[in-house]
């Protein structure tokens, strides 16, 4: 046999065995490994508690806790139903779940510095979550006997895709979700636990990280853009009407949840990068928010405003509030909007 066809045996031999091993690592996690991510028969999908897990975000890893209620919180932690201090429920999505970074660094966990000890924050937003599926979070909450003083409610501009689309069957009854915390197969991407292949992604990282720094403002704009597909795309405005209508009844039965249950509610609107980019940060989304909390009579802060600094140019802004490469907030941008709703929230706990 010769020397090429050797090596090319050895390559062939080397491959098969890390290619199985990793199909193994993965085997074994999804037998073995629970997720703190599960399916929820009531809200789709949230948080199994008391639960802890190192999830890999993008190019570095973070440790996940989940509290007794369902919350990410700093450890896994016993929280009592009722607490002995005012209380603020932080509710929405990824933005208030503070995807990507430990809590610390999040926008509950941010405002509970800003408010101090005498206020008590706790954060229950779970991603990709709309209106329609904060509400049924919030109900299965109360109905186990959680209780919070005001009601922080993220209301993000992608909502309407997902009330309309992504969630349409399960919240109109037609789909069903079978509780389920083990990770998936296939999901896990098994190919990604072979060494060959980690070791071809770290070098490919450290050869192109900074080419990819460099258009992570162009990259970043096309994030999440089927949900947004309405700010370029005229055929998109019907949905988006149908979707924000059902936001909206979605958000009335929270402020009736709040009459019956004695708590206050602030909506918070806020800005995608490519709002920024291409100066909308007043459309179609924020004008039907400001015009419902106006005709509700409830507290609303949009903090696009903050994201517009003067004499700053949007990309310089977005390095510095924003993930690299992602259009979620980084621990700086969740403290400029913990600092941006400090005022509004302690003044709602004052007098709700």
């Amino acid at each position: 046999m010769s020397i090429r066809k050797k090596l090319l045996f050895v390559f062939i031999l080397w491959g098969v065995l890390d290619l199985s091993g990793g199909a193994v690592v993965a085997w074994r996690k999804t037998r073995t490994e629970p997720w703190v991510r599960t399916k929820d028969p009531v809200t789709h999908h949230g948080f199994r508690p008391l639960e802890s897990q190192i999830e890999q975000y993008g190019s570095f890893r973070r440790m996940m806790y989940i509290n007794s209620l369902g919350g990410k919180d700093a450890s896994c932690r016993e929280v009592p139903r009722v607490g002995d201090r005012p209380r603020v429920a932080v509710f929405g999505d990824s933005f208030a779940e503070g995807w990507g970074l430990p809590y610390e660094q999040s926008l509950p966990g941010h405002l509970q510095e800003v408010v101090g000890k005498g206020i008590e924050v706790l954060g229950f937003g779970v991603a990709s979550y709309c209106p329609s599926l904060t509400e049924k979070w919030m109900r299965k909450l109360l109905d186990s006997g959680v209780r919070w003083n005001m009601a922080v409610v993220l209301i993000d501009a992608g909502d309407a895709w997902e009330e309309t689309h992504e969630y349409k069957d399960f919240i109109e009854g037609r789909q069903k979700m079978k509780p389920s915390n083990k990770p998936r197969f296939f999901k896990l991407k098994w190919y990604e636990y072979s060494l060959t292949v980690q070791a071809v992604t770290t070098l490919h990282q450290f050869l192109f990280s900074k080419k990819q720094a460099l258009s992570d403002w162009e990259v970043v704009q096309e994030g999440n853009i089927w949900k947004l597909q309405w700010l370029r795309k005229p055929e998109a405005k019907t949905w988006l009407r149908d979707g924000l209508m059902q936001e909206g009844q979605a958000v009335e039965r929270i402020l009736k949840m709040g009459r019956e249950h004695g708590f206050c509610v602030l909506l918070v609107t806020y800005p995608y990068p490519i709002m920024m980019a291409l100066s909308w940060l007043e459309n179609e989304h924020t004008r039907y928010w400001k015009e419902f909390a106006w005709k509700n009579s409830v507290a609303l802060a949009d903090v696009s405003s903050e994201f517009a600094e003067k004499g700053t140019r949007p990309e310089e802004t977005y390095r510095k509030y924003f993930i690299p490469g992602d259009f979620h907030w980084n621990n700086e941008g969740n403290n400029l909007v913990a600092k941006a709703l400090v005022r509004r929230v302690i003044e709602k706990i004052a007098s709700p």
